[in-house]
Protein backbone atom coordinates (compact mmCIF):
# COMPACT_ATOMS: atom_id res chain seq x y z
CA UNK A 1 0.00 0.00 0.00
CA UNK A 2 0.77 3.55 -0.49
CA UNK A 3 0.93 5.90 2.24
CA UNK A 4 -1.40 9.25 1.97
CA UNK A 5 0.95 11.82 1.27
CA UNK A 6 2.36 9.66 -1.37
CA UNK A 7 -1.30 8.86 -2.66
CA UNK A 8 -1.54 12.84 -2.72
CA UNK A 9 1.46 13.65 -4.38
CA UNK A 10 0.63 10.98 -7.42
CA UNK A 11 -2.90 12.46 -7.73
CA UNK A 12 -2.10 16.10 -7.77
CA UNK A 13 0.64 15.13 -10.37
CA UNK A 14 -1.52 13.33 -12.69
CA UNK A 15 -4.29 16.31 -12.10
CA UNK A 16 -1.27 18.50 -13.10
CA UNK A 17 -0.86 16.27 -16.59
CA UNK A 18 -4.14 15.78 -17.27
CA UNK A 19 -5.03 19.56 -17.50
CA UNK A 20 -1.66 19.65 -19.87
CA UNK A 21 -2.93 17.07 -21.94
CA UNK A 22 -6.18 18.50 -22.49
CA UNK A 23 -5.38 21.66 -23.52
CA UNK A 24 -2.52 20.53 -26.04
CA UNK A 25 -5.47 18.28 -27.56
CA UNK A 26 -8.17 20.93 -27.35
CA UNK A 27 -5.78 23.37 -29.66
CA UNK A 28 -4.85 20.28 -32.13
CA UNK A 29 -8.55 19.83 -32.62
CA UNK A 30 -9.85 23.62 -32.71
CA UNK A 31 -6.77 23.92 -35.25
CA UNK A 32 -7.58 20.85 -37.36
CA UNK A 33 -11.24 21.57 -37.65
CA UNK A 34 -11.00 23.30 -40.64
CA UNK A 35 -8.55 20.58 -42.20
CA UNK A 36 -11.08 17.93 -40.96
CA UNK A 37 -14.30 20.57 -43.07
CA UNK A 38 -12.46 19.94 -45.95
CA UNK A 39 -10.17 23.26 -46.01
CA UNK A 40 -6.89 23.07 -47.02
CA UNK A 41 -2.97 24.58 -48.31
CA UNK A 42 -4.16 23.30 -51.50
CA UNK A 43 -7.72 24.62 -51.50
CA UNK A 44 -10.94 23.20 -51.04
CA UNK A 45 -11.03 19.40 -51.03
CA UNK A 46 -13.41 18.49 -53.94
CA UNK A 47 -16.34 17.04 -52.44
CA UNK A 48 -16.15 17.80 -48.96
CA UNK A 49 -18.70 20.19 -46.97
CA UNK A 50 -16.29 23.19 -47.84
CA UNK A 51 -16.67 22.30 -51.20
CA UNK A 52 -20.62 22.07 -50.97
CA UNK A 53 -20.47 25.64 -49.01
CA UNK A 54 -18.45 26.85 -51.66
CA UNK A 55 -20.54 26.13 -54.74
CA UNK A 56 -23.56 27.26 -52.24
CA UNK A 57 -21.78 30.82 -51.83
CA UNK A 58 -20.56 31.08 -55.34
CA UNK A 59 -17.97 34.02 -55.39
CA UNK A 60 -16.37 34.24 -51.74
CA UNK A 61 -16.02 37.80 -50.18
CA UNK A 62 -12.52 38.52 -48.90
CA UNK A 63 -12.47 38.19 -44.88
CA UNK A 64 -16.03 36.56 -45.07
CA UNK A 65 -16.44 33.25 -42.32
CA UNK A 66 -15.49 31.01 -45.77
CA UNK A 67 -12.58 32.54 -46.35
CA UNK A 68 -11.17 33.10 -42.85
CA UNK A 69 -11.71 29.01 -42.89
CA UNK A 70 -9.63 28.45 -45.66
CA UNK A 71 -6.70 30.85 -44.88
CA UNK A 72 -6.68 28.94 -41.18
CA UNK A 73 -6.88 25.75 -42.90
CA UNK A 74 -4.14 26.59 -45.18
CA UNK A 75 -1.73 28.29 -42.78
CA UNK A 76 -2.17 26.51 -39.36
CA UNK A 77 0.86 24.70 -38.19
CA UNK A 78 -1.63 22.01 -36.05
CA UNK A 79 -4.04 21.13 -38.52
CA UNK A 80 -4.22 17.84 -40.32
CA UNK A 81 -1.84 14.81 -38.71
CA UNK A 82 0.03 16.83 -35.72
CA UNK A 83 -3.66 18.73 -35.14
CA UNK A 84 -5.09 15.04 -34.83
CA UNK A 85 -1.83 13.75 -32.68
CA UNK A 86 -2.42 16.45 -30.35
CA UNK A 87 -6.29 15.25 -29.55
CA UNK A 88 -4.97 11.93 -29.60
CA UNK A 89 -3.12 13.27 -26.46
CA UNK A 90 -6.21 14.72 -24.88
CA UNK A 91 -7.60 11.33 -24.83
CA UNK A 92 -4.54 10.10 -23.17
CA UNK A 93 -4.34 12.41 -20.64
CA UNK A 94 -7.92 11.34 -19.50
CA UNK A 95 -7.42 8.05 -19.69
CA UNK A 96 -4.00 8.31 -17.56
CA UNK A 97 -6.16 9.85 -15.46
CA UNK A 98 -9.12 7.60 -14.80
CA UNK A 99 -6.58 4.39 -14.54
CA UNK A 100 -5.02 6.51 -11.91
CA UNK A 101 -7.81 7.22 -10.16
CA UNK A 102 -9.14 4.05 -10.18
CA UNK A 103 -5.84 2.02 -8.74
CA UNK A 104 -5.93 5.13 -5.85
CA UNK A 105 -9.26 4.46 -4.96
Amino acid sequence: TVDLPKKQWYQRRVRETDKAATAAGLVGIVSSAPWMVGFTSSGVVAGSGAAVAQSAIGNVVAGSLFATLQSLGATTLMGTPAGLAAGGVLLTGVAVRYGVNQYWK
